[in-house]
């Protein structure tokens, strides 16, 4: 089974959102009539509307968790929401004044920056609700965990008290039996001892994180379950890294989950354990009859019961706790929706009679706080490399082109202003764009074995540059100027366009790997 990849439609909306106001309204009504004006109500409006649209498109492809991209959004529409009705009113004011609306004509640019000071304005406001979110689900976590230490102590604890008086009463009062109850006594003895180390690794306050590998915890603990002897755990490992910063409660995920799994899961119990370049991916497959629907929304949405029931334990609760800790989600799939063994690497129990259970757990290579594991496989320093690398080969090929050519003001008439300034404006913004979604091709699992060198690296670039040459410039872009008036010959396949776009890939690839290897970046 293969880690969910997908992109935060929300983040799009801002991207979108972001673009429309500054293609229809900023760039399409700023004019160049005098230097500091066009600066002030032109070029800066220009540049932060641009700036916002790439920040919708890492928003989009970037490992952020989709409440913090929704909340992002929501924010983002509600400030150009809220400039939208201040000039519904104004105009509804004007209107009935005077008859008519002529401030929406006679100030374009004014109504063009005041709606992108909405779209800004929301923005930033959803950054720091976003942040908010996250410091709310972080006091949750703590509660919750203070819950399962209360709870832990009252059933587990308690329960084995109790079977120690009664057979040590029992042994008191008769003569016989005494194996037995000197059995379970010890029993209920190494069982407190046990609850009594789980509370302490739950309710201490987390290590400082350090390099595991996870599939060495796996082994470890699949070779210490005690499964009954019709029960077979089978692991398959399907990546060669799986290194992950963690600290010792790892184990207890994996523990708890197979114990779950060989108790109450059937007899077939297959593990297996893959990865892509930022995660690792844990799944335990069994042929049992399924999870309770409270025990489902547990595991994927945290929501821990409102009442005790020992009868489903503990342990789904404690894995929950700390793969969200981790920084990790958790999927489960039952029945039909469980992935068959040797159906795209996965494994999963016999679904043809609708039962067994696959629970996955997505786990992030590296420690980054209030990520989403489910995305498209980028870190933040992913879309720092990318930005980076893809505004230097902006500068590598717009260099170019103005040398040979002189036509890089004809970039900006793609927004109505052929300015030199406007064109280097709209070029860099491009190279950010493209620049961002190279980075999530490059992070595909064969794409990133493909491009470990600089060298590789480079030429899937120059792939990446040649594709933009032959779709972007040589069909988008004459379309593009022939809608704005501009005559362009469709399509416009240009050697000097090939070169340019080549150097541009080719830059962008080095600078992507290179910077990749950089402690600056890593820390970003």
């Amino acid at each position: 089974m293969r880690s969910p990849q997908r992109v935060q439609y929300s983040g799009l909306v801002v991207a979108l959102s972001g673009f429309g106001i500054t293609r229809l309204f900023v760039a399409e009504t700023a004019r160049v009539d005098a230097a500091v004006p066009f600066l002030l109500a032109g070029v800066l409006p220009l540049v932060a509307g641009l700036a916002l649209t790439v920040y919708g498109v890492a928003l989009a492809i970037g490992p952020f968790s989709e409440e913090y991209v929704d909340t992002i959004a929501r924010w983002h529409v509600l400030g150009v929401g809220g400039m939208v009705v201040v000039f519904a009113v104004t105009a509804a004011d004007q209107f009935v004044r005077s008859g008519g609306v002529g401030f929406l004509y006679q100030a374009p640019l004014l109504v063009g920056n005041v709606l992108l000071g909405g779209a800004v304005g929301g923005t930033l406001t959803g950054v720091r609700s976003g942040r908010m979110v996250r410091q709310r689900q972080e006091i949750r976590r703590s509660a919750n965990r203070a819950l399962l230490v209360n709870r832990l102590l009252k059933h587990e604890v308690l329960n084995a008290i109790t079977i120690i008086d009664g057979h040590a009463d029992l042994l008191d009062e008769t003569s016989g039996g005494r194996s037995e109850s000197l059995g379970a006594i010890r029993r209920a003895v190494t069982r407190i001892k046990s609850t009594i180390g789980e509370i302490g690794t739950i309710a201490r306050d987390g290590r400082a994180t350090r390099r595991l590998d996870f599939e060495e915890v796996v082994r470890r603990e699949i070779d210490g379950i005690e499964a009954p002897s019709d029960v077979d755990v089978e692991l398959s490992v399907l990546t060669e890294d799986a290194a992950i910063d963690a600290d010792d409660r790892l184990a207890l995920v994996v523990r708890e989950l197979l114990e779950n799994a060989v108790g109450h899961g059937g007899t077939d119990v297959s593990v297996e354990l893959g990865g892509s370049p930022h995660t690792v991916r844990l799944s335990i497959a069994d042929d049992g009859p399924g999870l309770p629907e409270g025990q489902r929304s547990l595991l994927e949405d945290g929501a821990f019961p409102e009442y005790d029931d020992p009868a489903t334990g503990f342990g789904n609760q404690i894995a929950r706790l700390f793969v969200v800790q981790f920084g990790g989600t958790i999927r489960v799939r039952e029945g039909r929706e469980a992935t068959p063994a040797g159906d795209d690497g996965g494994t999963g129990g016999d679904t043809g009679a609708g039962t067994g259970t696959e629970i996955t757990v997505l786990l992030p290579r590296s420690e980054r706080r209030g990520v989403s594991v489910e995305t498209v496989g980028l870190s933040v320093r992913n879309l720092t490399q990318a930005i980076v690398g893809g505004l230097l080969g902006g500068l590598a090929m717009g260099a170019f082109v103005q040398l040979t050519t002189g036509l890089l003001p004809v970039i900006g008439s793609l927004y109505g202003l052929q300015n030199p300034l406007i064109g280097w404006i709209t070029h860099l913004f491009h190279s950010a764009v493209f620049g961002l979604l190279f980075a999530a091709i490059a992070t595909e699992p064969r794409m990133d074995r493909f491009a470990r060198g600089p060298l590789r690296s480079g030429l899937l670039g120059l792939g990446w540059g040649t594709v933009l040459w032959f779709v972007a410039a040589g069909i988008v872009m004459p379309a593009w100027l022939s809608l704005v008036g501009i005559p362009a010959a469709i399509p416009n396949f240009s050697p000097t366009g090939f070169v340019g776009h080549a150097l541009w890939g080719t830059v962008l690839g080095v600078t992507y790997r290179e910077l990749g290897t950089l402690d600056v970046v890593e820390r970003l």
